[in-house]
């Protein structure tokens, strides 16, 4: 039988259907690559903060293991003042799959031969093995905007929203359903945040991104 398209499915889904919470009772447990991406970020400022080598390469395998891919499905809208032209072009959250990763595990691993060999294996792997993706995008809010993105999600199939900031200021995650019902809601930080849910059946969430500080934040959003 020919799967139909999500968009079509929507379509033929009962309207009556949209009153209840979009939110399974019992949302699948097993972790995706959103969260992966998620992780690697958290473990890479980790091993940042204590010039740990050991929890760089980690970070970097996770990234490394994930192939990003932009989104085909999602429409944003943002709301508040436009960030000013000085903002344009202001770097994210450095990329635990980038070549910059290496070169600081390089500079980590000093003159210790194992941390050395450990690094030089992981420079030396090809990225051809990557089959796992996730869908990610860029952005850049001002102060005191936020960014909307509606995107179709699967019922009943597990579905992650990782949001990952630059790091200069907080914020906030927010998913709701087609009805508008919180089913996430994650206060300001400047941490990465997850959001993982399971929806009852198929229909259109939005994912709000806030910043509630004082300067323009560049995020990547990810989701599998």
């Amino acid at each position: 039988m020919r799967r139909l398209a999500l968009p079509v499915l929507l379509a033929l889904t009962p309207p009556a259907q949209a009153e209840a919470p979009n939110l399974a009772p019992e949302p699948d447990g097993t972790p995706g690559t959103a969260t992966r991406l998620v992780l690697a970020q958290r473990t890479y400022e980790a091993a940042m903060t204590n010039g740990d080598a050991i929890l760089l390469l980690a970070a970097i395998r996770l990234a490394r293991s994930v192939t990003p891919r932009p989104p085909t499905a999602w429409e944003k809208t943002t709301t508040g003042d436009a960030p000013g032209d000085e903002a344009k072009g202001r770097p994210a959250a450095p990329d635990p799959a980038g070549p910059e990763a290496i070169a600081i595990a390089q500079g980590l691993a000093g003159e210790d031969p194992d941390l050395q060999d450990l690094v030089y294996d992981l420079d030396a792997q090809l990225p051809d093995h990557r089959t796992e993706t996730a869908v990610t995008v860029s952005a850049e809010l001002g102060a005191g905007q936020t960014d909307s993105w509606r995107m179709p999600l699967f019922g009943e199939v597990a579905a992650e929203i990782g949001l990952i900031g630059d790091g200069d200021g907080p914020l906030a995650l927010t998913v709701t359903d087609e009805g508008g019902t919180p089913v996430c809601a994650l206060p300001p930080s400047t941490a990465p945040a997850l959001c993982r849910l399971t929806p009852a059946r198929n229909g259109f969430f939005t994912v709000s991104v806030s910043n509630p500080g004082t300067m323009v934040n560049t995020y990547r959003l990810i989701g599998n």
